[in-house]
């Protein structure tokens, strides 16, 4: 049974304190975000917003961990440990910001306030999407299950290419998190198929999702550094060993070539590895990133399954609700 939000809230109040002067010292909490909308765009989302949040939730959220943190780089967390972990004072709270895929919003509503407000960011690109007219699937597909200009019979088409991988209810609904999330789960494989059928079907113009190079180059003038995301944003465990390394390696190179700040990190996609992704990781990076639940201790010895926080809304907009994350994440790598 989940705890009730006024519960949290009110665990989160009482433990603020306990949290920056016992739990958070001698830590870097490493923060998830994916999209930044608008505040009518993240209104009008209908889908995928636990990857979402508003500028005005990010602005917030980043006032208020520049007042509980020190707020650094990646890069400064990386130096840290090469340095046998001297960089950094252990008697400090520290907190590094990321964006993973490399969403074109990243530039036009989370670039000017990170700007604004002086914090530096690691955005990891998935390198096939930028300066590409490709879009990510989960996000065509979410579009075209709720594009409402559809026809009749184009609702039916597309529920008949669904039925063929999902339970006819969930292919006829309009769940489009349950039909993304299945398909993650159990037809990963087939989901650039199905995609690519459903757009067919639309026929309808789709949006390109990724970042261009030149607004990458403009970030890095502004301590926004990037990373790796993979090329094309697969399930790495589900590939060859051949593919695995090809993914880590050349999306490395392409990035590291380019005019940008580059930090040489990894993040895998969909928080997806297994002992073989980690080991390429680990001859190719100084530090690879999950998205598994946790606090990083400064005197962790591996960085290569480094935990994180990942940003919602709710979470953005409540310092209380975030001081209870922070505490459950925190008991749970004590």
């Amino acid at each position: 049974m989940s705890t009730p939000l006024v519960i949290k809230r009110w665990l989160g109040s009482l433990s603020q304190q306990t949290l920056q002067s016992r739990y958070l010292p001698g830590t870097c909490v490493v923060f998830t975000l994916h999209r930044v909308l608008t505040e009518k765009e993240f209104k009008n989302t209908r889908f995928q917003r636990s990857i979402a949040i508003s500028d005005v939730a990010l602005r917030l959220f980043l006032i208020t961990i520049k007042q509980r943190f020190n707020i650094i780089s990646l890069q400064q967390l990386i130096d840290h440990q090469k340095n046998d972990r001297g960089t950094l004072d252990v008697k400090l709270s520290y907190a590094c910001i990321t964006f993973d895929d490399g969403w074109r919003d990243n530039y036009t509503n989370a670039f000017p306030i990170l700007k604004e407000l002086n914090v530096p960011a690691t955005i990891f690109l998935s390198t096939a999407y930028i300066d590409s007219t490709c879009g990510f699937w989960w996000q065509q597909l979410g579009d075209i299950l709720l594009n409402e200009e559809l026809s009749d019979s184009q609702r039916a088409d597309l529920a008949a290419l669904l039925s063929r991988y999902l339970k006819t209810s969930l292919a006829n609904s309009l769940d489009a998190d349950g039909i993304i999330d299945t398909i993650k789960r159990e037809h990963y494989s087939d989901a650039h198929t199905i995609t690519d059928q459903a757009i067919s079907i639309a026929n309808t113009d789709v949006p390109q999702h990724g970042l261009s190079w030149s607004q990458c180059q403009e970030m890095s003038g502004y301590n926004i550094s990037f990373g790796s995301h993979s090329i094309s944003h697969p399930r790495l465990s589900l590939l060859s060993k051949a593919e695995q390394e090809n993914e880590l390696v050349a999306s490395k190179l392409e990035i590291s070539q380019k005019r940008i700040s580059y930090v040489n990190g990894v993040c895998y996609p969909y928080g997806d590895f297994n002992q073989s992704v980690v080991g390429f990781a680990k001859q190719n990076y100084d530090i690879g990133l999950t998205t598994n639940a946790g606090i990083y201790r400064l005197d962790f010895t591996t960085t290569m399954l480094v935990p994180r926080i990942n940003v919602h809304q709710a979470l953005a907009l409540d310092s209380d609700r975030l001081s209870y994350r922070l505490m459950r994440a925190a008991l749970r790598r004590s």
